[in-house]
């Protein structure tokens, strides 16, 4: 019965046993999700920031070619004499139209990479989320496989240790019938004995008073022996008296032993099956 206590069987008991065997592994497996997520999302925040100083030195370098092919025209055409003319007004808005063309390509270069970047962190979180939720899901399928794979193993030592119960209780019956037996044996015995103790005393205490040489007659003779046989016939019916109580007590109790062992072994086989 104490080791009955040790298997369990309800559902709250089995999970938050089923729970200390997988928990920890669930943790782990969420805490690296969560692990990778962080790192690929730094590792595309400092691509990012790297593509950024990439575009603005592009740019940099960029205005500083324009700045020096504006240069060279101008002293082109101030060599020329024409500083003044509509040429260097017309040429430097050329140029000033290609240095802001070239830069809006700079610019638009980064905002596609840059979008990149961030589509793919956008994923990344997806992913994960993804991953949590199937995650969560294994995980739920695991501690009920559990919690139903513990069930069936608890049930079984428990019937297997209620049948032990059953046995034991068997024994017991078994036990207290052969000492009811015994007992009854016993008493049988000895009401034999002190009947023919009782017997064996009167016959003796007849001889003894023939041998003295007083006068008994055949009548007192006969009356004590008719005395001695309707004692003992008395006492032959109490005893099987006795002995039929004994025997509807033992039917009687070996009846309701064995009804209720009946019925609770098949109660136990019902539930093992």
């Amino acid at each position: 019965n104490r080791q009955l206590a040790n298997y369990d069987t309800d559902y709250g008991a089995l999970k938050r046993q089923a729970e200390a065997e997988y928990a920890p592994t669930y943790a782990l497996e969420q805490d690296a999700l969560d692990a990778r997520l962080a790192q690929q999302t730094t590792e595309a925040q400092n691509q990012q920031a790297a593509l950024s100083r990439t575009y603005d030195r592009q740019r940099r370098e960029m205005n500083e070619l324009y700045d020096q092919s504006a240069a060279r025209l101008n002293n082109t055409l101030n060599a020329r004499g024409l500083g003044r003319s509509s040429l260097t007004a017309t040429q430097g808005a050329y140029l000033e139209g290609q240095r802001g063309q070239s830069i809006a390509d700079i610019n638009r270069a980064e905002a596609d990479d840059i979008a990149a970047i961030n589509s793919r962190i956008a994923q990344l979180t997806d992913e994960t989320a993804r991953s949590r939720k199937t995650l969560a899901s294994n995980y739920a399928r695991q501690l009920e496989n559990r919690i139903n794979q513990l069930r069936s193993g608890n049930q079984s030592t428990a019937v297997s240790l209620q049948l032990q119960i059953a046995a034991l209780q068997q024994q017991g019956y078994e036990a207290y019938q052969d000492w009811l037996l015994r007992d009854r044996a016993q008493s049988l015995d000895e009401e034999e004995y002190r009947q023919r103790y009782s017997l064996n005393k009167e016959k003796s205490a007849s001889g003894s008073t023939a041998s003295s040489g007083s006068t008994a007659s055949s009548g007192s003779t006969a009356s004590s022996t008719a005395a001695q046989a309707s004692g003992g016939e008395k006492k032959a019916n109490i005893s099987n008296e006795v002995g039929d109580a004994l025997s509807g007590l033992i039917r009687s109790t070996a009846n309701r032993l064995k009804t209720a062992l009946s019925s609770l072994t098949g109660s136990l086989k019902a539930k093992l099956l």
